[in-house]
Parts: C-alpha cells; sequence; structure tokens
C-alpha cells in the first residue's frame, strides 16, 4: 500500500464512521455493483448473473466470500496490487492467478490473511502501509511489527476502529478530539470483551485519558 493509497483508505474510514450503513436498494435492471453483492451471498443465482460487466471491484465483492465461481473471472491482470492485497486476505489460495506474487503489497495480503504458510513470507521491503494493512487485518501480528514508532495518530483511530483490542498498545490517546472519540465508539465494541483483571484495567485506564463526555 502506498502512502497516498494509505491516506485516503484513512481519511475514508474516518469520514464514514459519521455516517450508519444502509441497505443497498433493489431496483431494476441491477447494476453490476447489485448484481455482486447478490450473487456473493446467493451464489445459486449466478445462472442469471451478468459477469461479462464486472469490473475487478465487484470480483472482488464475489470472491471474497464466494471462491467457487473464480473460474468465472477474466480479469485476473486487471487486478491492482492493493486489490490483489484484499483479496489475498480473504482467499489466499487465490494466488496462484496472480502474475505479481512477489509485489510487498501481496504479500501483506497473504500475512494478513494468517494463511499457513504466513512464516515464510519475506516482510524486508514492506512499507509502513504494508504493515499498518496486515496489523488492520491481523492484529495479533502487531508484536511482529517493526515500525510501531511510526504509526501516527489516524492510523491508531483506525486500528482501534476495527480492534479495541489494541487499546492497551495506543499511545496517543490523549491525543483525540471528541469527534474521534465519537467515531470510534469504542464502548459498544469492548462489551462482552472484558474477561480478566488486565482488561478492566485497560478499560479504566482509557478512562482516564477520556472524559466521560468522549466514552458514549
Amino acid at each position: 500500500m502506498t502512502e497516498q493509497e494509505l491516506n485516503v483508505f484513512l481519511d475514508l474510514e474516518w469520514n464514514c464512521a459519521a455516517f450508519t450503513p444502509e441497505d443497498a436498494s433493489v431496483s431494476a435492471p441491477l447494476s453490476p455493483k447489485q448484481w455482486a453483492r447478490i450473487v456473493s451471498r446467493h451464489p445459486e443465482l449466478q445462472e442469471l448473473c451478468p459477469f461479462s460487466e464486472f469490473t475487478t471491484e465487484e470480483w472482488i465483492v464475489v470472491l471474497t466470500r464466494q471462491l467457487p465461481l473464480a473460474w468465472k473471472c477474466t480479469c485476473w491482470k486487471d487486478f491492482t496490487p492493493y486489490q490483489w492485497q484484499n483479496l489475498l486476505r480473504h482467499q489466499p489460495t487465490l494466488l496462484h492467478y496472480c502474475e505479481i506474487p512477489d509485489h510487498p503489497a501481496v504479500r501483506s495480503g497473504l500475512l494478513a490473511s494468517d494463511s499457513y504458510f504466513s512464516a515464510d513470507i519475506d516482510t524486508h521491503d514492506f512499507t509502513l502501509g504494508d504493515w499498518f494493512w496486515v496489523v488492520k487485518q491481523n492484529p495479533r501480528l502487531w508484536n511482529h511489527c517493526p515500525c510501531q514508532e511510526q504509526f501516527t495518530k489516524a492510523m491508531w483511530w483506525s486500528l482501534l476502529f476495527s480492534s479495541a483490542e489494541l487499546l492497551k498498545d495506543c499511545p496517543c490517546l490523549g491525543q483525540f478530539s471528541d469527534e474521534d472519540w465519537r467515531r470510534l465508539n469504542l464502548l459498544p465494541k469492548l462489551k462482552g470483551r472484558l474477561h480478566t483483571r488486565e482488561q478492566f484495567r485497560m478499560l479504566i485506564d482509557l478512562t482516564s485519558h477520556s472524559p466521560d463526555s468522549r466514552i458514549r
């Protein structure tokens, strides 16, 4: 993941957190995007699906859920390294379709998948963005990240947005604004995860960084 791709991702995620996701409307005729969502959940409708109209974006939606439909995809060469990174996180066995297996983004996607061969993945040329993606998708690998001190406030917000369990490792809780805390909405994410004394101490530590008005 390049620095530009990383910044775009972080900005979009932070802004999208302010809204409640809406169900996709179903209308006729259906768009390729709508068909991708439908077939990803109901592969039995594949005979009605206009796969020839799919772009790589639609194929990402389908293949992350429906690996058996891979044989219908004809645009493997059009996938960007970032798209491969996203796809392989869900379906690492699709690597054999990839013509750029040595690209750092592709390898970081495999590492994020926590697949059985992750220990053999070369990480020497991973960018900060690649490591962010790995930890974002597979937070248990946080302790393996060699560039922890380079993670920015925006990157930490994103990590906590999806992985509240990394709260104890975040060095910039005091930098979050009221709006940052509101959009994080951590308490519902922590609910049901507090089982040990250490976890409860983590929550107490959070409240010391954030006034009650911030934690809602």
